[in-house]
């Protein structure tokens, strides 16, 4: 297994508390360092670990000055991502960075330039690669059985977000607003399966979530180098919810939908092929698991991170783009590494 890798996080909120989970749970990590602002926030973290006598600090920068620590875990709020993570990898620590990487294309380029310089590893927590039914599409498709995907289409909608419930979701300079904060996701898969995307156009608006400072209804229209074509529909508007999509391959069509909890593929014999989703994954390692053991192995130096900067970077390019598009009511280029 090799030897355990010290670890601190930045940020003990819900989703930091389930990193440490995996952490933890791979075997190889010791959480030497909790940070956070909320002290409540830091004992949930500690009851997580099971150590009571973890150190603490308020400050990340004390953190990093006073914790000999290989790596930091950042889940903070995204327009922190970048201060946090440029200080770590500058501190000579890896880094495991929350999605999205960050909320602009130049502060991404600056944490992948911090983590050259540094020669420490970075990795983006774009976790729905190995979710149960994502990693299982991705993998059929990436075989080349169903032939060459030529369009993707996704939806993702759900429940209205309110301030009470955490003010910075709802808050455009805090969170990036939908489509950063959620469907960075999506992106980053349909990334995945259908390669470098060069073009976006995009409409959205703010219908019924008036709680919310930006668009809760979002249309993306994406095109890519082979000439390929995706779809991504978002909204916090949705009373019922769903997240479903389809991927069109030369071959065959894959769907999948939350709302019937399966996979269908449909071959050119006609015949159709249904996999519960309760089916899928049986055999995985939890997702969550799975990201941060990965980035605790790169930060030993057993391979490079999985999911790098770069595949960071090329997501954000595309929500960047797509919010240009829906302000200006034109077509925009995406911007290149």
């Amino acid at each position: 297994m090799g030897r355990s890798v010290s670890v601190g996080i930045v940020g003990c909120g819900p989703m930091g508390r389930e990193l440490l989970r995996g952490a933890i749970g791979s075997g190889i990590a010791e959480v030497r360092a909790l940070c956070d602002l909320e002290a409540e926030a830091m004992d949930a973290a500690a009851e997580v670990i099971g150590n009571a006598s973890v150190a603490r600090f308020m400050d990340y920068r004390e953190m990093l000055a006073k914790t000999d620590c290989d790596g930091v875990i950042v889940a903070v709020p995204q327009y922190l991502h970048a201060e946090v993570s440029i200080a770590a990898l500058q501190a000579g620590r890896g880094v495991f960075c929350e999605k999205p990487m960050s909320l602009t294309v130049d502060d991404c380029r600056r944490m992948i330039a911090a983590a050259e310089a540094a020669g420490r590893a970075l990795m983006i927590g774009q976790v729905l690669r190995y979710l149960g039914p994502y990693r299982y599409i991705r993998e059929l498709v990436a075989s080349g059985e169903l032939g060459k995907p030529r369009a993707m289409r996704v939806i993702r909608s759900m429940d209205h977000w309110r301030p009470e419930h955490n003010p910075w979701h709802c808050a455009r300079a805090e969170s990036g607003g939908l489509l950063y904060e959620v469907n960075i996701h999506e992106i980053d898969l349909m990334l995945c399966v259908l390669g470098r995307a060069v073009r976006v156009t995009a409409q959205g608006d703010r219908l019924i979530n008036l709680k919310v400072d930006y668009e809760d209804y979002i249309s993306v229209g994406i095109e890519f180098e082979d000439g390929a074509i995706g779809h991504v529909t978002s909204s916090i508007c949705d009373y019922l919810g769903r997240n479903a999509g389809e991927i069109f391959c030369e071959r065959g069509t894959v769907y999948y939908d939350s709302l019937t909890e399966d996979v269908r593929i449909r071959r050119p014999d006609g015949e159709t092929q249904v996999i519960p989703y309760s089916e899928i994954g049986k055999d995985y390692e939890p997702p969550i698991q799975r990201e941060v053991r990965e980035f605790i192995e790169a930060c030993r130096g057993d391979h490079p991170a999985p999911i790098p900067g770069i595949d960071g970077l090329r997501a954000v390019a595309v929500c960047q783009a797509a919010y240009e598009s829906a302000a200006s009511g034109r077509s925009v280029d995406v911007v290149k590494d």
